[in-house]
């Protein structure tokens, strides 16, 4: 304390000192989200947040692009775009956003799994770490893996006529195998409702960065699984016109099925 006394010499020193506390507890437990899950399937699929601007908000992340044009993944401060095609960019600061969650990763558990035949097991894995399923999480899961299956979203054109529960069924999917990468995402309680994903969101991008998307499916040799416990949800929502002159009275048909 008396070397931290020392160093703070006057009231500019106070300050500073007083916001890096202040940001740091910020990126403890601060789940930043972007626009309406629901707006998708309502075909609102354009968001006036840039990715220079996500990119405070969080280092890791996932989300979609304006015009569905590629499934958003941020990984250690880096946004990725895995086209429809099955390539992987970086884009550049100023493409807008559609949709997307956040958080500044703080790893606060961690654990390792062997031999995980699929998505289910992991997800089995997680709950029984968990203290409770009433708080937010965010994952970064590294590991080896036998096969992934990834889905994308075709590229929308005006005039959108199409919602999501209809897109989804026609998604493109890529596969792959022994190969290496990272899952980031989110586990979201269930009174989130239609605003966010709940239960388990992930998005994956390889290692040598030429394979990514919205996990479908994997088996993997291992895993290291870290957690991150979130307290806080901020909820900001897009100013465009679609938006805000959108109607959402339309629900997901597959939850009807």
């Amino acid at each position: 304390m008396s070397t931290l006394i020392s160093c703070v010499n006057n009231k500019e020193d106070i300050k500073n000192l007083n916001e890096t506390i202040v940001k740091e507890e910020a990126k403890s437990d601060l789940f930043y989200h972007y626009s309406i899950w629901y707006a998708f399937v309502n075909r609102i699929f354009e968001g006036d947040l840039d990715a220079k601007t996500l990119k405070t908000k969080g280092d890791i992340g996932l989300g979609s692009y304006n015009a569905l044009d590629g499934e958003l993944i941020m990984l250690d401060g880096v946004l990725y775009q895995a086209k429809e095609d099955g390539t992987v960019h970086v884009p550049s600061d100023n493409i807008k956003i559609a949709y997307a969650n956040t958080t500044f990763f703080d790893t606060e558990d961690s654990f390792d799994l062997s031999n995980v035949p699929n998505y289910k097991t992991l997800r089995d894995s997680i709950n029984k770490h968990m203290p409770t399923k009433n708080i937010f999480y965010g994952f970064k899961i590294h590991g080896n893996f036998k096969k992934m299956k990834c889905g994308g979203l075709h590229k929308q054109e005006k005039p959108y006529d199409t919602g999501l529960d209809v897109l989804i069924p026609k998604r493109p999917i890529f596969e792959r195998e022994n190969f290496s990468g990272t899952m980031v995402g989110f586990f979201c309680p269930e009174y989130i409702g239609n605003i966010n994903v709940a239960a388990y969101h992930l998005h994956f991008v390889s290692d040598d960065k030429q394979f990514a998307g919205h996990v479908l499916e994997f088996e993997a040799t291992e895993l290291t699984v870290e957690v991150d416990y979130i307290y806080e949800y901020n909820f900001a929502l897009p100013k465009t016109d679609a938006y805000l002159k959108g109607n959402f009275d339309k629900e997901f048909q597959y939850k009807k099925k």
